[in-house]
């Protein structure tokens, strides 16, 4: 759905895209990486990469501000305009949501998906209406056909329920005349009635989304060659075959689904080292460095009151739940790749911090408020601060020079600073270098003469080398993710510039050497 949405704008503008059907054909035929590399050069070398990105950000940009929107609704539906303002102060100002809101990816909208549909759920729970039913189940289902971790869904909504269910109070309905339910047996059935038209809902929506076809290749019918490769987890096997030979879901979506369930294990790294079956403190030292401090402070505050006002616990049962759920899944999957992967906690955290702030204020006492007010401003300062390189951002506990010690990939280095590379050698008059890129980005398409380092994406895919046969250049830019060796095996081939000092620190994710090797 995210890349869809981000495509829409494109439909409007003069495009070349007759070699992507070869890409296609290579996609069937060849291995998928193969074909994804000719997709890539055809997207820098036949149209004006920066506009068409320009334009796909719009929706991405959109759907963010729209979980802004939201965050601000619920906040005040619950606590009122001054938690409302202080959850979406946090929200605006917080870096990892600037950096990953003007992204063409999944992550945002499905921080906003997720959002929706526990906002529309609760709702639901409180008032049994068209509305609020038909809204919690569309969200449900783009957040489906968004991002296959939309099964946490499953036991969040189930937690959600099983409150609601104990809670003595009546479930009111207007679907089919006034009525209130106050039988826990009733309402058990209610509930269950309105979960299971959520996913049928769902269901019809992702066939849809598949235009109500099974095949993954709309002109052949053939199995996805990537299928072969994928090796089911133990309790998905007996199901994988029935799905497949019924064709009960569609084929593309249905082995994402397996695969994604079926790989927790990736590489990782923490705190310089690395693992293949990822860390179980991932997630928790992810919040900890990139939470902004008065994000953190504020979820201090958060504990507090919910260890030792039982009231506020109740009220926020329906707000705490899904992160912690999410985060539990997040942790126990092992999938560390980066803090986008659990930003759907993010808007949930938001919104305690905004109910917390509101009581220091309205308990009128003058220290309390001027707290809150330096909270607000250290918030925004620190945002200012970080400009332009939210996706780098670490809060201040970490020094810039030791953030890559920490975390790497898409928490700091993920191929964003290509241009400021160029700004460097411009202003340096290097006219060539030797480049160990960690992104997918063309950068001859940025004017960038370089030859490629062993181990980078552009040498797996068997992009070609300028001048590779020449004297290497005296410089080498190096990215971060690259300099620790995360993914380049068991042999770090940049593991001796660690010991040297670059002559240039690009953004947040390049360094620049000077070597006569």
């Amino acid at each position: 759905m995210a890349k869809l949405a981000a495509a829409l704008p494109l439909l409007a503008l003069d495009i070349d895209d007759s070699p992507l059907s070869a890409a296609q054909r290579d996609i069937a035929h060849a291995h998928p990486m193969h074909a994804w590399s000719l997709a890539n050069r055809w997207l820098f070398t036949h149209n004006d990469a920066d506009r068409l990105f320009f334009f796909a950000h719009i929706p991405m940009v959109a759907m963010g501000a729209t979980l802004g929107l939201l965050l601000f609704v619920w906040t005040r539906e619950l606590f009122g305009s001054i938690s409302a303002l202080a959850a979406l102060t946090s929200f605006v100002f917080d870096a990892n949501f600037l950096a990953h809101s003007a992204i063409v990816h999944t992550d945002v909208p499905f921080a906003l998906m997720v959002f929706a549909s526990c906002y529309f759920f609760w709702r639901t729970l409180k008032d049994v209406n068209w509305a609020n039913w038909g809204l919690a189940a569309l969200s449900f289902a783009l957040a489906a056909i968004t991002k296959f971790s939309f099964v946490a869904l499953l036991p969040i909504w189930a937690a959600m329920a099983l409150c609601r269910v104990i809670d003595t109070t009546p479930l009111e309905g207007r679907v089919l005349g006034e009525h209130k339910v106050a039988s826990r047996v009733l309402k058990f059935g209610w509930i269950s009635a309105i979960i299971i038209s959520v996913l049928v809902c769902t269901y019809v929506v992702i066939w849809a989304a598949y235009g109500f076809r099974y095949d993954a290749f709309s002109e052949q019918r053939m199995a996805l060659r990537i299928s072969s490769a994928i090796e089911p987890a133990f309790w998905l096997k007996p199901v994988v075959p029935i799905f497949t030979t019924h064709e009960l879901l569609p084929e593309a979506w249905l082995y994402g689904l397996v695969y994604a369930l079926s790989s927790f294990n990736r590489t990782a790294y923490l705190l310089g080292e690395i693992s293949g079956f990822g860390f179980f403190w991932f997630f928790p030292l992810a919040i900890l460095v990139k939470t902004p401090f008065p994000t953190l402070i504020s979820l201090a505050l958060v504990a507090y009151c919910l260890f030792l006002d039982r009231d506020f616990g109740r009220r926020t049962i329906f707000i705490w739940l899904p992160p912690v759920i999410f985060l539990g899944l997040a942790i126990y999957s092992h999938m560390n790749i980066g803090l986008r992967h659990i930003l759907p906690i993010y808007p949930f955290m938001f919104l305690l911090c905004g109910a917390a702030l509101s009581r220091l204020w309205e308990s009128g006492v003058k220290l309390l408020r001027i707290a809150v007010l330096v909270l607000g401003c250290w918030t925004v300062v620190s945002c200012f601060a970080t400009y332009p390189n939210y996706l780098g951002f670490f809060n201040e506990a970490i020094a810039s020079e030791s953030r890559h010690k920490y975390l790497v990939d898409s928490n700091l280095d993920w191929g964003q600073d290509l241009k400021g590379l160029k700004k460097w050698m411009d202003s340096n008059g290097v006219k060539k270098i030797r480049l160990a890129y960690f992104g997918t980005a063309d950068p001859a398409f940025y004017g960038i003469d370089w030859v490629h380092s062993t181990g980078t994406l552009s040498e797996i895919l068997g992009k070609p080398s300028a001048d590779a046969g020449a004297a290497a250049p005296p410089y080498i830019a190096i990215s971060l993710t690259h300099l620790v060796g995360v993914y380049l095996g068991p042999t770090n081939f940049y593991k001796p510039f660690l010991d040297k000092t670059p002559i240039a620190k690009i953004g947040d994710s390049i360094w620049v050497f000077r070597t006569d090797r």
